[in-house]
């Protein structure tokens, strides 16, 4: 009898577990992980009584406790992820705020800085500006001075490196030259003593 009911209700449990599943599957992500564990737990128990042997009841109650065991799963799943989100929460509103209070210390300090730039104008006088413009241009003139002579002995040397160079090229080619000069007057010579030469007499 209870194989009997076992078979008839195979079809019931099969189509009962997939609708389970499907639906956890329809939830989406809006669904909370306390839901979707309570509805494969029920779907994974129900196949296991159906896998047993059971018989309605069996499947049900099956299926009953594999909801509650998911549940739990889903559960605990489901506060940690709440505890997470609430950690990374408390950590952006942490940031925001060092970035705020970052943000106001360097606006009063700009502030100061102004404060106190205006209340030492205020006590300079036109005389010390006018030896200051001097001093100024005085530095400039003697800046001016140095970075020219540096500007002439680079150009100096740079002129002695030149003139080294053609020298030595003038060498080389010089040399050269004289080499080749000399091998073609000792070659010249040569061939015009064998031209003037008398034939001797041939020897009997």
């Amino acid at each position: 009898m209870n194989r009997k009911n076992a078979l008839i209700s195979t079809p019931i449990a099969l189509l009962a577990a997939a609708a389970l599943v499907f639906q956890t599957g329809c939830a989406g992500p809006a669904a909370s992980k306390t839901v979707k564990g309570g509805t494969v737990g029920a779907g994974v128990g129900a196949v296991g009584g159906l896998i047993a042997g059971e018989d309605a009841g069996g499947i049900a109650a099956a299926g009953a406790a594999g909801a509650v065991v998911g549940s739990v799963i889903g559960a605990v799943a489901q506060n940690r992820e709440n505890k997470r989100q609430d950690t990374l929460a408390q950590q952006r509103a942490y940031n925001q705020a060092i970035a705020m209070q970052k943000r106001a210390q360097e606006k009063e300090k700009s502030q100061l800085q102004e404060e106190l730039e205006i209340a030492e104008g205020f006590r300079i006088t036109e005389e010390e500006l006018d030896e200051m413009t001097s001093r100024a241009e005085s530095a400039e003139e003697r800046l001016a001075i140095l970075q020219k002579k540096r500007d002439a002995a680079i150009e100096r040397k740079r002129e002695l490196d030149e003139l080294e160079e053609r020298e030595r090229e003038a060498l080389a080619e010089a040399a050269r030259l004289e080499k080749e000069l000399a091998e073609l007057e000792g070659g010249t010579a040569t061939a015009y003593k064998k031209t003037t030469e008398e034939p001797q007499a041939p020897q009997l």
